[in-house]
């Protein structure tokens, strides 16, 4: 009995962990509809040439390697992102190795 308990522990652990997950995509996925509800109309009254800039600011970091182009970006997904200062939103990006980076974009 206790090796069948065992036995079904596990796969009990991996569902709760995969509906975390779905729990934690479906929060993120309203955060970013709400972003998008708030920026959609004032974005609609700019000019391309007043929207680059804004969007300019979503760029972490452009890394070139060979003849490969990775754009980083980072947009807030939550009420709380929105008032976080820029350098504080993806610092997992510091961690990991990069070849190259050129940040003309």
């Amino acid at each position: 009995m206790t090796q069948t308990q065992h036995g079904l522990t596990q796969p009990l652990r991996q569902l709760a962990a995969q509906a975390q997950q779905q729990v934690d995509i479906a929060a993120l996925a309203q955060g970013l509809e709400a972003f998008c509800r708030r920026l959609q109309p004032p974005l609609n009254q700019l000019t391309f040439r007043q929207r680059r800039p804004l969007v300019e600011l979503l760029i972490d970091r452009i890394i070139v390697t060979d003849d490969q182009v990775e754009i980083r970006y980072v947009v807030p997904t939550g009420p709380k992102g929105e008032t976080t200062p820029f350098c504080h939103v993806r610092l997992d990006y510091l961690d990991r190795p990069t070849p190259a980076i050129h940040s003309n974009v």
